[in-house]
């Protein structure tokens, strides 16, 4: 039992050739190719909505977030819906990997060298195999909701 307790499962997924991790508890659905409406004036970080499952959801693009070259937008893409107050906030990836259980002692702290606010979004980093899986912190995504 206390094996168990020591782990943690986290949905993986990529942006790019960058492996991303949240934990898999926060995570609510995923979905892959929707159309998504561009929103006029949104941020830009904010990808646009869609309708999943009856439900006008919120696109969050991380590379615009994080300050990386933006995906061409016809590719393919998968949508992770997150878990949240209102639940209509999803991340968009270029696909979506595996589900990973790390050891917590498996997990590094934010690397000192990120600016602020790139580590406000990243939790931890680990090691699966040969890569390295930024652990993001689902809390402040879902903070952007009410920004």
């Amino acid at each position: 039992m206390a094996e168990q307790e020591d782990k943690k499962q986290y949905l993986s997924f990529f942006l790019g050739t960058e492996i991303y991790g949240l934990p898999l508890e926060g995570c609510k659905e995923v979905d892959h190719n929707k159309r998504i409406l561009k929103v006029p004036h949104s941020p830009e970080y904010i990808e646009g909505i869609v309708n999943l499952r009856g439900d006008l959801v919120t696109i969050l693009n991380l590379r615009s977030l994080f300050g990386k070259d933006r995906a061409n937008g016809e590719g393919k893409h998968s949508l992770i819906r997150l878990k949240g107050k209102k639940e209509t906030f999803a991340i968009l990836s270029d696909s979506v990997s595996d589900i990973v259980e790390v050891a917590n002692k498996d997990l590094e702290s934010c690397p000192s060298h990120l600016n602020e606010k790139e580590a406000r979004f990243i939790r931890n980093v680990t090691i699966l195999k040969d890569k390295t899986m930024i652990i993001l912190n689902r809390e402040e995504l879902l903070r952007l909701e009410d920004e």
